[in-house]
């Protein structure tokens, strides 16, 4: 039986066809960041396609633009999963994001630099940084890809749901006397698809304790756990959220959706939870032979149901 929380409204069908994708754009073309991109390599890995695995040094946004330039078009910047070790490029980067622009939205894939067992200096996690920045360059550049920059959200799968969530949770405000142009825009996505995300680091939720490790570091403090689990630092002005997950997650315990949720509808915004029968982890735009494979379009319905559509 199907779990949902919600409500959701009738699906407004739209037929496009996705333009082809564009070279990979850097996110930080011209400040200090490394550009080495050290024991990174791109392999083939049934049924994920393209992963990249390895330190990821040298973070890269592709555009898959919706097709037409006669209205705005709302955005989504889409960040893969793979357990802050690899990113599942293809399966839940590209093949997302060409379904998602066949319907209207423009997409673009954020290959996010992948932490190195620590934090940096600052204390904030490359991978928030990373997406933080892609949001306001596609928010910096909407007038020149046709894109309504009231109507650009995030999306995450696994791990990077947790990166979509804590672009929520932890967003910068624009800063117009800012010198870079591309800072002059905020980072606040107007909208969050968080699809079997990790969500909290807190000790009883993590789903394992590898994956804190790899992002955090061995033994952080307190605070820090608290301020990497997106549940805990959920105000009245995060986004809202469409949150799915299969029943049957044995990797990512749905209480990590279940809590994201709870703490959306105490702070009064706007969420749907949705919680399939069956399809495990990591079932991408749905496993066969099992219910997941309706949430794109369920997704959609509350896309439309929020405004939201080209």
């Amino acid at each position: 039986m199907l779990i949902r929380f919600g409500v959701l409204f009738t699906l407004l069908a739209m037929v496009r066809v996705a333009a082809a994708s564009a070279t990979p754009m850097p996110v930080w073309p011209n400040l200090q960041v490394p550009t080495e991109q050290r024991h990174v390599t791109l392999v083939n890995t049934p049924p994920y396609g393209e992963v990249s695995r390895g330190i990821i040094h040298w973070p890269t946004l592709t555009q898959f633009p919706a097709i037409g330039t006669d209205v705005l078009h709302p955005a989504i910047v889409i960040c893969p999963g793979g357990g802050y070790v690899q990113e599942a490029l293809q399966y839940e980067g590209s093949t997302p994001a060409k379904w998602f622009a066949n319907h209207g939205f423009s997409c673009f894939v954020l290959r996010y630099r992948l932490p190195d067992g620590a934090l940096p200096a600052n204390g904030i996690a490359y991978p928030l940084r990373d997406v933080q920045r892609a949001i306001q360059i596609v928010r910096a550049n909407a007038s020149t890809w046709h894109i309504d920059p009231r109507h650009i959200g995030v999306m995450g799968f696994s791990a990077g749901g947790s990166v979509a969530s804590l672009a929520g949770v932890h967003w910068l405000p624009a800063s117009p006397t800012a010198p870079d142009p591309v800072e002059r825009a905020s980072s606040r996505p107007d909208f969050m698809v968080l699809v079997y995300p990790v969500i909290s680091m807190t000790p009883g939720v993590l789903c394992y304790q590898g994956l804190g490790d790899v992002l955090l570091g061995k033994n952080p403090p307190m605070s820090v756990l608290k301020y990497y689990s997106s549940e805990l630092n959920v105000s009245a002005s995060t986004p809202p959220a469409f949150i799915c997950c299969a029943n049957d997650d044995t990797v990512v315990p749905i209480i990590n959706e279940k809590k994201m949720a709870a703490a959306l509808q105490r702070n009064r915004v706007s969420v749907d939870l949705v919680i399939y029968d069956h399809g495990q982890h990591a079932f991408g735009m749905g496993r066969p032979g099992t219910d997941t494979v309706n949430w794109p379009t369920d997704c959609l319905k509350w896309l439309h149901s929020h405004a939201l559509k080209g």
